[in-house]
Protein backbone atom coordinates (compact mmCIF):
# COMPACT_ATOMS: atom_id res chain seq x y z
CA UNK A 1 0.00 0.00 0.00
CA UNK A 2 0.99 3.36 -1.02
CA UNK A 3 -0.22 6.54 0.55
CA UNK A 4 -1.76 7.03 -2.95
CA UNK A 5 -3.93 5.13 -2.15
CA UNK A 6 -5.38 6.62 0.62
CA UNK A 7 -5.65 10.20 -0.82
CA UNK A 8 -8.39 9.84 -3.51
CA UNK A 9 -9.57 12.92 -5.01
CA UNK A 10 -13.14 12.06 -3.64
CA UNK A 11 -11.83 12.17 -1.16
CA UNK A 12 -10.19 15.76 -0.88
CA UNK A 13 -11.95 19.35 0.15
CA UNK A 14 -10.42 22.64 -1.70
CA UNK A 15 -10.87 24.97 -0.84
CA UNK A 16 -11.54 24.05 2.77
CA UNK A 17 -14.06 26.33 4.73
CA UNK A 18 -14.04 26.05 8.00
CA UNK A 19 -12.66 28.54 11.06
CA UNK A 20 -11.88 26.10 13.13
CA UNK A 21 -9.73 22.58 13.39
CA UNK A 22 -12.81 21.17 15.06
CA UNK A 23 -14.77 22.59 11.79
CA UNK A 24 -12.82 21.24 9.72
CA UNK A 25 -12.51 18.07 10.52
CA UNK A 26 -16.49 17.43 10.80
CA UNK A 27 -16.17 18.92 6.89
CA UNK A 28 -13.75 15.94 6.22
CA UNK A 29 -16.00 13.90 7.56
CA UNK A 30 -19.37 14.59 5.86
CA UNK A 31 -17.02 13.95 2.67
CA UNK A 32 -16.08 10.67 3.52
CA UNK A 33 -19.56 9.87 4.64
CA UNK A 34 -20.26 10.69 1.00
CA UNK A 35 -17.87 8.19 -0.13
CA UNK A 36 -19.76 5.51 1.67
CA UNK A 37 -17.02 3.99 3.85
CA UNK A 38 -19.04 5.49 6.86
CA UNK A 39 -20.71 2.68 8.84
CA UNK A 40 -22.58 5.09 11.45
CA UNK A 41 -22.23 8.58 10.57
CA UNK A 42 -23.76 10.44 13.73
CA UNK A 43 -21.49 7.89 15.55
CA UNK A 44 -18.26 9.25 13.72
CA UNK A 45 -19.57 13.00 14.05
CA UNK A 46 -19.96 12.32 17.83
CA UNK A 47 -16.07 10.77 18.30
CA UNK A 48 -14.76 13.57 16.48
CA UNK A 49 -16.26 16.08 18.69
CA UNK A 50 -15.20 14.75 21.97
CA UNK A 51 -12.15 16.78 21.06
CA UNK A 52 -9.51 14.93 22.20
CA UNK A 53 -5.86 15.98 22.67
CA UNK A 54 -4.52 12.50 21.55
CA UNK A 55 -6.14 13.10 18.86
CA UNK A 56 -4.17 15.74 17.14
CA UNK A 57 -0.70 15.74 15.48
CA UNK A 58 0.49 19.69 15.09
CA UNK A 59 3.44 19.48 12.36
CA UNK A 60 4.55 23.23 12.99
CA UNK A 61 2.19 25.35 11.34
CA UNK A 62 2.48 23.16 8.09
CA UNK A 63 -0.40 20.94 8.91
CA UNK A 64 -2.66 19.38 11.06
CA UNK A 65 -3.06 15.27 11.57
CA UNK A 66 -6.52 14.25 13.28
CA UNK A 67 -6.85 10.79 13.64
CA UNK A 68 -9.35 8.55 14.84
CA UNK A 69 -10.43 4.71 15.87
CA UNK A 70 -14.09 3.77 15.42
CA UNK A 71 -16.20 1.18 14.69
CA UNK A 72 -18.30 3.54 12.78
CA UNK A 73 -16.13 3.52 9.83
CA UNK A 74 -16.02 0.05 7.68
CA UNK A 75 -12.15 0.51 6.40
CA UNK A 76 -8.82 2.39 7.08
CA UNK A 77 -9.56 6.03 4.79
CA UNK A 78 -7.58 9.18 4.81
CA UNK A 79 -9.59 12.64 3.83
CA UNK A 80 -7.38 15.53 2.92
CA UNK A 81 -8.80 19.77 3.18
CA UNK A 82 -6.72 22.70 2.27
CA UNK A 83 -8.10 26.13 3.87
CA UNK A 84 -7.45 29.44 1.46
CA UNK A 85 -6.38 30.94 5.05
CA UNK A 86 -4.99 29.33 7.91
CA UNK A 87 -6.97 27.51 10.14
CA UNK A 88 -7.04 27.71 14.30
CA UNK A 89 -6.91 25.02 16.20
CA UNK A 90 -8.95 27.22 18.80
CA UNK A 91 -10.70 30.46 17.62
CA UNK A 92 -10.69 31.93 21.12
CA UNK A 93 -7.24 31.79 21.06
CA UNK A 94 -5.29 34.01 19.59
CA UNK A 95 -1.90 32.37 19.96
CA UNK A 96 -3.41 28.71 18.93
CA UNK A 97 -1.87 26.83 16.30
CA UNK A 98 -2.71 27.50 13.10
CA UNK A 99 -2.31 25.76 9.71
CA UNK A 100 -4.02 25.71 6.11
CA UNK A 101 -3.58 21.86 5.36
CA UNK A 102 -5.68 19.10 7.40
CA UNK A 103 -5.30 15.89 7.31
CA UNK A 104 -8.13 13.05 8.42
CA UNK A 105 -7.48 9.42 9.31
CA UNK A 106 -10.06 6.90 10.29
CA UNK A 107 -9.81 3.40 10.87
CA UNK A 108 -11.86 0.87 12.60
CA UNK A 109 -10.21 -0.71 16.11
CA UNK A 110 -8.51 -4.13 14.19
CA UNK A 111 -6.74 -1.98 11.88
CA UNK A 112 -4.90 -0.33 14.78
CA UNK A 113 -1.58 -1.44 13.44
CA UNK A 114 -2.62 -0.01 10.02
CA UNK A 115 -3.62 3.19 11.42
CA UNK A 116 -0.20 4.17 13.49
CA UNK A 117 1.65 3.08 10.20
CA UNK A 118 -0.11 5.00 8.11
CA UNK A 119 -0.26 8.02 10.63
CA UNK A 120 3.37 7.93 10.94
CA UNK A 121 3.62 7.75 7.00
CA UNK A 122 1.94 11.29 6.68
CA UNK A 123 3.67 12.90 9.34
CA UNK A 124 7.20 11.94 8.23
CA UNK A 125 5.81 13.02 4.43
CA UNK A 126 4.63 16.22 6.02
CA UNK A 127 7.83 17.15 7.89
CA UNK A 128 9.03 17.92 4.29
CA UNK A 129 8.10 21.46 3.27
CA UNK A 130 8.62 21.00 -0.74
CA UNK A 131 5.64 18.36 -0.22
CA UNK A 132 3.42 21.10 1.83
CA UNK A 133 4.15 23.70 -0.36
CA UNK A 134 2.96 21.19 -3.46
CA UNK A 135 -0.06 20.47 -1.61
CA UNK A 136 -1.31 24.34 -1.05
CA UNK A 137 -0.27 25.50 -4.23
CA UNK A 138 -2.25 21.88 -6.18
CA UNK A 139 -5.71 23.51 -7.61
CA UNK A 140 -8.16 20.68 -7.80
CA UNK A 141 -8.76 17.86 -5.75
CA UNK A 142 -7.28 15.74 -8.62
CA UNK A 143 -3.59 17.48 -8.68
CA UNK A 144 -3.80 17.23 -4.94
CA UNK A 145 -4.25 12.87 -5.14
CA UNK A 146 -1.95 13.41 -8.17
CA UNK A 147 0.89 14.59 -6.17
CA UNK A 148 4.34 12.52 -7.19
CA UNK A 149 5.30 11.99 -3.28
CA UNK A 150 2.34 10.58 -2.15
CA UNK A 151 3.66 7.29 -4.81
CA UNK A 152 7.04 7.30 -3.23
CA UNK A 153 5.94 6.48 0.67
CA UNK A 154 5.12 2.88 0.83
CA UNK A 155 3.60 1.21 3.69
CA UNK A 156 4.98 -1.91 4.87
CA UNK A 157 2.41 -5.07 4.65
CA UNK A 158 3.64 -6.64 7.71
CA UNK A 159 5.69 -5.47 10.94
CA UNK A 160 6.04 -7.98 13.90
CA UNK A 161 6.76 -7.49 17.79
CA UNK A 162 10.42 -7.11 17.38
CA UNK A 163 10.42 -4.73 14.83
CA UNK A 164 8.85 -2.26 17.56
CA UNK A 165 9.95 -4.11 21.17
CA UNK A 166 12.56 -2.30 23.39
CA UNK A 167 15.19 -4.89 23.47
CA UNK A 168 16.87 -4.63 27.09
CA UNK A 169 13.86 -3.25 29.31
CA UNK A 170 14.51 -2.30 32.89
CA UNK A 171 13.46 -5.65 35.15
CA UNK A 172 13.41 -6.36 38.58
CA UNK A 173 13.59 -9.67 40.49
CA UNK A 174 11.15 -11.23 43.15
CA UNK A 175 13.17 -10.72 45.88
CA UNK A 176 14.21 -7.42 45.41
CA UNK A 177 12.71 -5.43 48.22
CA UNK A 178 9.96 -3.41 46.68
CA UNK A 179 10.62 -0.05 47.92
CA UNK A 180 13.90 -0.37 45.77
CA UNK A 181 11.75 -1.69 42.98
CA UNK A 182 9.76 1.71 43.11
CA UNK A 183 12.40 3.52 43.09
CA UNK A 184 14.16 2.03 39.77
CA UNK A 185 10.62 2.61 38.64
CA UNK A 186 10.14 6.47 39.35
CA UNK A 187 14.00 7.15 38.10
CA UNK A 188 13.76 5.09 34.93
CA UNK A 189 10.45 6.57 34.10
CA UNK A 190 8.70 3.58 33.63
CA UNK A 191 5.35 2.54 34.59
CA UNK A 192 5.92 -1.24 34.75
CA UNK A 193 8.80 -3.72 35.07
CA UNK A 194 8.64 -7.36 34.24
CA UNK A 195 9.77 -9.76 37.29
CA UNK A 196 12.28 -11.97 36.37
CA UNK A 197 13.96 -15.07 38.13
CA UNK A 198 17.68 -16.03 38.09
CA UNK A 199 17.37 -17.41 34.48
CA UNK A 200 16.04 -14.25 32.76
CA UNK A 201 12.37 -16.45 32.88
CA UNK A 202 9.66 -14.27 33.11
CA UNK A 203 7.57 -14.92 36.78
CA UNK A 204 5.20 -11.52 36.80
CA UNK A 205 4.53 -8.23 36.42
CA UNK A 206 5.21 -5.23 38.94
CA UNK A 207 2.95 -2.39 37.75
CA UNK A 208 1.96 1.41 38.95
CA UNK A 209 -0.99 -0.38 39.30
CA UNK A 210 0.13 -2.86 41.59
CA UNK A 211 2.22 -0.01 43.76
CA UNK A 212 -1.04 2.22 44.30
CA UNK A 213 -2.84 -1.07 45.31
CA UNK A 214 0.43 -1.42 48.19
CA UNK A 215 0.24 2.10 48.98
CA UNK A 216 -3.42 2.15 49.51
CA UNK A 217 -3.55 -0.88 51.81
CA UNK A 218 -0.51 0.60 54.27
CA UNK A 219 -2.51 3.78 54.19
CA UNK A 220 -5.64 1.78 56.31
CA UNK A 221 -3.15 -0.54 58.05
CA UNK A 222 -0.63 2.52 59.30
CA UNK A 223 -4.20 4.46 60.25
CA UNK A 224 -4.90 6.56 57.23
CA UNK A 225 -8.95 5.87 57.13
CA UNK A 226 -11.29 6.83 59.40
CA UNK A 227 -11.40 6.24 62.68
CA UNK A 228 -7.43 5.89 62.97
CA UNK A 229 -7.57 4.19 66.42
CA UNK A 230 -5.00 1.91 66.64
CA UNK A 231 -2.14 1.65 69.07
CA UNK A 232 1.17 3.58 68.51
CA UNK A 233 2.74 -0.04 68.56
CA UNK A 234 0.09 -1.51 66.34
CA UNK A 235 0.72 1.30 63.45
CA UNK A 236 4.89 0.71 63.89
CA UNK A 237 4.68 -2.92 63.45
CA UNK A 238 2.00 -2.30 60.26
CA UNK A 239 4.88 -0.24 59.15
CA UNK A 240 7.45 -2.35 59.40
CA UNK A 241 6.14 -5.28 57.62
CA UNK A 242 4.98 -3.39 55.01
CA UNK A 243 8.63 -1.82 54.67
CA UNK A 244 10.26 -5.47 54.42
CA UNK A 245 7.24 -6.27 51.67
CA UNK A 246 9.17 -7.57 48.30
CA UNK A 247 8.01 -7.44 44.72
CA UNK A 248 6.88 -11.19 45.02
CA UNK A 249 4.30 -10.09 47.54
CA UNK A 250 2.57 -7.59 45.86
CA UNK A 251 3.46 -8.33 42.01
CA UNK A 252 0.50 -9.75 39.70
CA UNK A 253 1.23 -13.26 38.14
CA UNK A 254 -1.27 -12.79 35.70
CA UNK A 255 0.40 -10.94 32.93
CA UNK A 256 -1.10 -10.74 29.01
CA UNK A 257 2.48 -12.17 26.92
CA UNK A 258 3.17 -11.80 23.64
CA UNK A 259 6.23 -13.46 21.17
CA UNK A 260 8.41 -11.52 19.09
CA UNK A 261 7.11 -12.61 16.32
CA UNK A 262 3.60 -11.77 16.20
CA UNK A 263 1.97 -9.66 13.84
CA UNK A 264 2.07 -6.17 15.23
CA UNK A 265 -1.33 -5.35 14.38
CA UNK A 266 -3.05 -8.41 15.96
CA UNK A 267 -0.71 -7.63 18.97
CA UNK A 268 -1.80 -3.56 19.08
CA UNK A 269 -5.84 -4.40 18.73
CA UNK A 270 -5.16 -6.98 22.01
CA UNK A 271 -3.64 -3.93 23.82
CA UNK A 272 -6.62 -1.94 22.48
CA UNK A 273 -9.19 -4.06 23.46
CA UNK A 274 -7.89 -5.48 26.74
CA UNK A 275 -6.55 -1.76 27.89
CA UNK A 276 -3.54 -2.69 28.49
CA UNK A 277 -0.32 -0.04 28.52
CA UNK A 278 2.68 -2.54 28.28
CA UNK A 279 3.23 -6.27 27.76
CA UNK A 280 6.09 -8.40 27.92
CA UNK A 281 7.85 -10.12 24.94
CA UNK A 282 8.63 -13.68 25.73
CA UNK A 283 10.10 -16.74 23.72
CA UNK A 284 10.13 -20.13 25.89
CA UNK A 285 8.97 -18.37 28.67
CA UNK A 286 12.24 -16.34 28.59
CA UNK A 287 11.97 -12.07 28.77
CA UNK A 288 13.22 -10.87 25.28
CA UNK A 289 12.09 -7.64 25.37
CA UNK A 290 8.93 -5.14 25.88
CA UNK A 291 6.71 -3.23 23.89
CA UNK A 292 4.58 -0.30 25.23
CA UNK A 293 1.63 1.79 23.45
CA UNK A 294 4.07 4.43 23.42
CA UNK A 295 6.83 2.70 21.92
CA UNK A 296 4.43 1.40 18.92
CA UNK A 297 3.61 5.27 18.53
CA UNK A 298 6.79 6.50 18.51
CA UNK A 299 8.28 4.08 16.12
CA UNK A 300 5.71 4.34 13.61
CA UNK A 301 5.33 8.37 14.10
CA UNK A 302 9.54 7.88 13.63
CA UNK A 303 10.11 10.47 16.31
Amino acid sequence: MKLSDLVRAERVVTPLEATTLASAALVLVERITATGVVDDPDKLRSRVEEGRGEDIVMLGDRAFLTHYRSDAVLELVAAVGVAAAPIARDETDAESQQARLIVLIVAPPRQAARYLQVLGAFSRLLSRPDVVEAWLSAETPAEIAALPALGEVEIEPHLSVRDVMAIRPHTTHPETALRDAARDMVRAGVGGLPVVDADGMLVGMLSERELMRHMLTNAAFLGGGRGGARSEPARHGAASEHTRRTVRDVMTRQVLCVSPDQPLAEVASVMSNKDVERVPVVRDGRLVGFLTRGDIVRKLIGS
